[in-house]
Parts: structure tokens; sequence; C-alpha cells
């Protein structure tokens, strides 16, 4: 059974925080969270991404939200997660577009089939906030 931990230095964003956003304040938000992935996991990326995995984010803040904020504001950070998809064209010469665009392959989706995850406050000192990610593969 394989596991990857990384942890980024802050707090990810609740829910509360995106909510009426525009479209381009939620994409910089999006390109934000892939980023602070993509630094947390230098070293430790995968070859192929885990079939299926059982996902634990800890998000330590001094707070505590309530649990629709917690779920929803890591939307974000579980699509950076993912693994980018190519979707079909239906039209010869159209753009191609990708599923999933920013993902970094550590799952395949983030679908019950693929994924189940486990999103926890953990309260902690002011300005010693931290998203804690643990990926577990689960084998078949």
């Amino acid at each position: 059974m394989r596991t990857v931990r990384f942890e980024i230095p802050e707090a990810y964003p609740l829910l509360n925080h995106s909510i009426g956003q525009s479209r381009f304040a939620l994409t910089n938000m999006r390109r934000k969270a892939s980023r602070a992935v993509a630094l947390a996991t230098v070293g430790s990326r995968l070859a192929e991404p885990f079939a299926k995995a059982h996902v634990t984010i800890e998000r330590h803040s001094s707070g505590t939200p309530d649990k629709d904020g917690l779920v929803g504001g890591a939307k974000f950070l579980i699509d950076s997660l993912t693994t980018p998809r190519a979707l079909n064209v239906r039209k010869p010469g159209a753009r191609q577009r990708v599923r999933n665009k920013r993902g970094l392959g550590f799952i395949v989706d983030d679908g019950p089939a693929y994924a189940t995850f486990d999103i926890r406050a953990v309260k902690c000192r002011p300005r010693e906030g931290k998203t804690v990610v643990t990926i577990t593969e689960i084998l078949p």
C-alpha cells in the first residue's frame, strides 16, 4: 500500500471565500491551489495515478469552520489531485478541451468509484495555519 503525504504552508480558503467571486477570481484560486500542491510535491510525484485511493485533508486554522464550508472549500485542492483527461471532440477542427486540466495526477478522478475523502478541521494557534494532505492507495 503506497502513501503520499504533503503539507501546504497555509490553510486552504473556505467555501464562503469563493461565493460571489467572478469567474476570473475563481480561476486564480484554482491556479493557486494547483501551484501550492505542485510546490509541496516536487519530490513525490507518481508515475501513474492511484486507481483507487483514500484522501485525508486536514485544514489547520485558528477558527473552527462549519462542515459545508470546510468540504466545499476543498474542491479546488481536490481538483488539483486528479488526472487531466482529454474530452471527445465532436466536430473536426474544434478546440480540444481537457477535463481537470490543472490536475497533477495523484488520483484518477474525484468520483466515488475512484476515491474516498475525509476532510477535517484541526484547531491550532493563530498564524500556524497549514493544510496536510495524505493520499493512501486502496488495493483491490
